[in-house]
């Protein structure tokens, strides 16, 4: 399979992966209009494409075949090697890919190597996209999309990513999860601030939600927030808005029993932090903090 930047918007896109966000991703590359196949480990997942006329391959290698650029959005490093080097996975398939492009928050020491491990064997070039947004991100399309690799290679997918969202080619192999990381760093740090905000509101007399009205366009807003006040409205209670209102309960002294065990994303990913930070990451003075309101959260 070939594609090239002229037509990349013809391209047959394979998506591996469809959780909470990868299915939202799948979908709104479905709905814009690329040639779509997609696979899940869990198969009934896979349900809600095939009802919609999308292509379900039988393994990830029956979809590598068919496919000539093949998305990855998996929970973790340990996912993303299994899928690509596992039984039937990508690297099993007799002619792969032109391009594997992984969304998956992985560090950029296992980046570098599975790009490298799957271009030797298969030839297939490797492009690191991670995302942020959220699933209301997804569906909406309004992604930021950091992507690693050859220029060339991202000129191939462009198409593809800037239908996700705003996709900036931020550098060569692993500075778009480097990218991500750092957004990470940025993300936690804002969600844990503005829940001691809210909890010092609550705690005033304000209604926590009326102060996050209150701040629109204030130099104290943030996309997080505006979040926090859609999710409010809408009366959702998972995502980031559900992190903030578990953080504002630990603050005034309640540990929430639900949140156990639902942060290990967030460790994951400060884990990838540290990793990239090296020597400087005693340094980060206000990740150890949030990461200690975390772990207060999910392991008790």
């Amino acid at each position: 399979m070939t594609a090239g930047k002229e037509d990349s918007a013809k391209a047959r896109i394979g998506f591996i992966g469809l959780g909470d966000i990868g299915l939202p991703m799948a979908m709104r590359l479905h709905e814009c209009g690329h040639d779509l196949m997609v696979w899940n480990r869990t198969a009934s997942r896979s349900q809600l494409f095939a009802e919609r006329g999308v292509a379900v391959a039988g393994t990830a290698a029956e979809l590598a075949e068919a496919c000539d650029i093949v998305c990855l959005c998996l929970l973790n490093a340990d996912a993303v090697e299994a899928v690509t080097f596992g039984t039937e996975g990508i690297a099993e398939a007799k002619s792969g890919p032109r391009l594997v492009v992984d969304h998956s928050t992985i560090s950029p020491r296992n980046t570098i190597a599975f790009a490298e491990r799957l271009e030797a064997r298969t030839g297939t070039s490797w492009l690191d996209a991670p995302v942020s947004g959220g699933s209301a991100g997804a569906r909406a399309g309004s992604l930021a999309v950091m992507a690693g690799g050859r220029a060339a290679d991202f000129d191939v997918a462009a198409t593809l990513l800037h239908s996700l969202g705003r996709a900036t080619h931020v550098g060569g192999l692993g500075m778009g999860v480097t990218a991500k990381a750092c957004n990470q760093v940025i993300g936690f740090t804002i969600a844990a601030a503005i829940a001691e905000g809210l909890a010092c509101a609550r705690f005033a007399g304000l209604p926590p939600l009326e102060l996050a009205g209150v701040m629109t366009g204030g130099l104290g807003d943030s996309v997080a927030l505006a979040e926090y006040r859609r999710a409010s409205a809408a009366g959702e209670t998972g995502s980031i808005k559900g992190m903030i209102d578990a953080y504002i309960d630990l603050i005034n002294g309640h540990v929430r029993p639900d949140y156990a065990g639902k942060l290990d994303i967030l460790h994951k990913d400060i884990g990838i932090a540290r990793e990239i930070a090296g020597e400087m990451a005693p340094q980060l003075r206000l990740l150890n903090q949030v990461e200690a309101m975390a772990r207060s959260l999910n392991y008790q």
